[in-house]
C-alpha cells in the first residue's frame, strides 16, 4: 500500500493527535501489466467489490509544485488515480462522529506503484504535484458535475481551519 505518514522532526508531539488514517478512505492497489510495448493500467471494473457507481470521468494535469486545495463534497464520492508524475494528497476529516474527526492523512502517489484512492463525502482534500514533470490524474466521480448546483465546497489552500501548510 502506498499510504504512509510523513512527520518532520520536531513536530512529532504536536502532530501525533492530528495525523493518521482517515476513516472510510480506501486506497486500492491497481494492476499494471507492463511489456516491451508499454503498459496497461486497469483502474476500475463494474464487478470490482469497491465499485461505487459512475457519474463522470475526467483528467486533470497539475504542473510541478502547484497546489490544488481544498475541496469537499456532501454527496459525491471522489476517486483519484495518478497516471503520470508524483503527487502528495492530503485529507482532513471534519465529519462529526467520525473516529478520525480532526485527523490529517497524507498519501503519496507515484506512477510506479499505482493506486485508486476513494475519498468519501465530507472529507476536505487537496494535492500538490511533487515530481519534476506535471502530474496527470484520472478522476472518477460517482455523480456528474452540475454547474447549476455543484456538490462542492472550496477553501483556499492556506485556509487556517485546516491544520496543514503546503510546501512552497
Amino acid at each position: 500500500m502506498v499510504s504512509f505518514i510523513i512527520i518532520q522532526a520536531g513536530l512529532i508531539d504536536e502532530l501525533r493527535e492530528r495525523v493518521g488514517i482517515v476513516e472510510d478512505v480506501i486506497v486500492i492497489p491497481l494492476k499494471k501489466a507492463v511489456n516491451l510495448r508499454g503498459h496497461l493500467l486497469e483502474v476500475q471494473r463494474v464487478d470490482d467489490s469497491h465499485y461505487p457507481g459512475f457519474g463522470q470521468a475526467y483528467v486533470t494535469v497539475t504542473r510541478p509544485g502547484v497546489v490544488k486545495a481544498w475541496y469537499r463534497h456532501s454527496v459525491q464520492l471522489d476517486q483519484i488515480t495518478l497516471l503520470t508524475g508524483a503527487l502528495h494528497l492530503v485529507l482532513y476529516d471534519v465529519r462529526e462522529g467520525s473516529g478520525s474527526c480532526r485527523k490529517l492523512q497524507h498519501i503519496y502517489l507515484d506512477e510506479s506503484s499505482p493506486v485508486l484512492v476513494q475519498i468519501p463525502p465530507g472529507i476536505w482534500h487537496g494535492f500538490q504535484a511533487i515530481s519534476s514533470d506535471s502530474a496527470m490524474l484520472l478522476h472518477l466521480n460517482t455523480i456528474p458535475f452540475d454547474f447549476n448546483a455543484p456538490d462542492e465546497e472550496r477553501l483556499a489552500a492556506d485556509d487556517p481551519s485546516i491544520p496543514y501548510c503546503w510546501r512552497s
